[in-house]
């Protein structure tokens, strides 16, 4: 059974005698108590729904801090008492341990994201809207429209109203005060979107969560609980803080986690069975009667006057009403769990009847496999004696064969030989051949040599045969030129003398025809 962490009435926290002082030394403003009067008022529960069958479906991740709107800032304040700081972080963590593995109460659309909403029988809410690398966490005391502490990845802020009291880191360590004016800008912005936060699930229809969302969830959710657990184990302060105020109000968050458990495990049971079956009724709370509102501050546990004394006997008496009407509800949840068991167990019993048809039907096909088998197994035996009668046969083949080999390798070893012999024979019938071809080569060689030979004996002899012709012919060409010569010139010589006589006798007959003419001239003159 895990441990379940103390609850003070937060608000009383923010005013009991924890004396807020500014984180500015000189300036040390009180954190108001009236801003938390208005806290003490316990309306009307909001109506639990119960969680809704079908497929899982994506869930837009809400604005990072950067992206949310601030409307004003808070103030930055500090606890007189360090220790007193962590009853903040205490609370939450004991609303956290409380509701465990259970399923949301119900959430709503804000236009994109769609926030868990788990609310306690005390009247604590807690919030859960996915961001990216987990879930942004926003914790509500019994009747506050604001936070009193916001849980992101990296830090823890604690309100009271609308002042910074405390800032706590991943580990769930506290910061020093003068840190905290560094943190204001997201402190600020935070606590608005846990206002807007609060307003909208006021005015928004209220819808079950899709169990298949859950199913797929909630171990991460579980996972980030588990680690902030143990992260807070090793602060030494939270500690202190917490074993020093376990016991106080252990018995009221024994009851939420009794109811939670039984939740869990009505979730549990409806997702074996596909969620096929009618939704688990959620967890329900009677509405709280709202507590008249107290002016001015008031003490917490740790004071001791009449006031603290009249408002636990006041709420004892409303706890012991609630414990009853609680008692009653856990009964009709009890008997919805029997009915849900019933079901459950109908819905085993077909599937059992199921299973049993289908494990009848798997031993008919085992059977009916365990005969295929046998027969194939069979048949492998009939195969494998045919088969060594074969491998008999074939050894006795191979024997044979092998015999045949051996007698047809002896032949052809002897063939080999004769072929050898014949070759060798071949080879020297061919080496004569040959030497005699070289011989006859040879021979025919020197007679070509000798026919050259002659040829060319011949041949020098005709040429100068030839020359001595030509030079005959040449001679006698020269012979008959020469005398061709001579008798041309003697034809000349006879043509000019010829001519020469023609051309004297022609003068001769000149003259005497002129000696003729000069003598008859002479006659006339006479």
């Amino acid at each position: 059974m895990p441990k379940f962490r103390t609850t003070i009435g937060l608000a009383a926290a923010s005013a009991m005698a924890l004396g807020l002082a500014a984180c500015n030394k000189n300036a040390a403003p009180d954190a108001s108590p009236s801003a938390q009067a208005s806290n003490d008022a316990l309306p009307a529960l909001p109506a639990a729904v119960p969680l809704q069958p079908g497929a899982a479906t994506a869930m837009a991740p809400a604005p990072p801090v950067q992206a949310l709107p601030v409307r004003q800032s808070v103030r930055a304040a500090r606890v007189a008492n360090r220790s007193d700081a962590y009853a903040y972080l205490d609370r939450a963590q004991g609303v956290t341990q409380a509701i465990g593995d259970a399923p949301p109460d119900y959430t709503y659309n804000d236009g994109s994201v769609s926030p868990w909403v788990w609310q306690t029988g005390l009247g604590d809410q807690r919030y859960a809207e996915p961001v990216d690398g987990g879930y942004r966490y926003y914790y509500y005391q019994p009747g506050a429209d604001s936070p009193y502490l916001v849980r992101d990845a990296d830090y823890s802020y604690a309100y009271s109203g609308p002042q910074l009291v405390a800032v706590y880191d991943r580990q769930g360590s506290l910061l020093p005060s003068e840190y905290y004016g560094q943190r204001v800008d997201y402190a600020s912005r935070y606590y608005d979107r846990a206002e807007y936060l609060y307003r909208l699930s006021r005015e928004r229809e209220h819808r079950g969560v899709v169990a298949a969302n859950w199913a797929a969830r909630r171990s991460e959710i579980a996972a980030e609980r588990a680690q902030w657990s143990q992260d807070l184990a090793r602060q030494a302060e939270w500690r202190a803080y917490h074993d020093a105020h376990e016991a106080q109000e252990r018995d009221q968050w024994q009851r939420e986690s009794e109811r939670r458990a039984i939740a869990t495990q009505q979730f549990a049971q409806w997702q074996r069975v596909g969620f096929r079956t009618p939704p688990p009724q959620p967890v329900y709370y009677d509405p709280q009667p709202q507590r008249q509102q107290r002016s001015g501050w008031w003490p917490s546990w740790l004071g001791g006057d009449r006031q603290r004394r009249d408002d636990q006997q006041q709420r004892q008496a409303y706890l012991q009403q609630q414990q009853r009407q609680q008692a009653q509800k856990l009964a009709q949840q009890q008997a919805q769990l029997r009915v849900q068991n019933q079901e459950l167990q109908r819905a085993q019993k077909q599937q059992q009847q199921m299973l049993q048809r289908q494990q009848q039907a798997q031993k008919d096909a085992l059977i009916r496999t365990q005969r295929q088998i046998a027969a194939q197994q069979s048949q492998q035996r009939a195969d494998q004696q045919r088969l060594a009668q074969q491998q008999a046969q074939q050894r006795a083949q191979q024997q044979r064969v092998a015999k045949q080999q051996a007698q047809l390798a002896q032949a052809q070893r002897a063939a080999q030989a004769k072929a050898k012999a014949a070759q060798d024979a071949q080879r020297q019938a061919q080496v004569r051949q040959a030497q005699q071809r070289q011989a006859q080569q040879k021979q025919a060689q020197q007679l070509r040599a000798q026919q050259q030979a002659a040829q060319k004996a011949q041949q020098q002899a005709k040429i100068q045969a030839q020359r001595a012709q030509q030079a005959q012919r040449q001679a006698q060409a020269r012979a008959q030129a020469q005398a061709r010569q001579q008798e041309q010139r003697a034809k000349a010589q006879a043509q000019h003398q010829a001519q020469a006589q023609r051309q004297a006798q022609a003068r001769a007959a000149a003259a005497d025809r002129a000696r003729a003419q000069r003598e008859g001239g002479k006659h006339h003159e006479g």
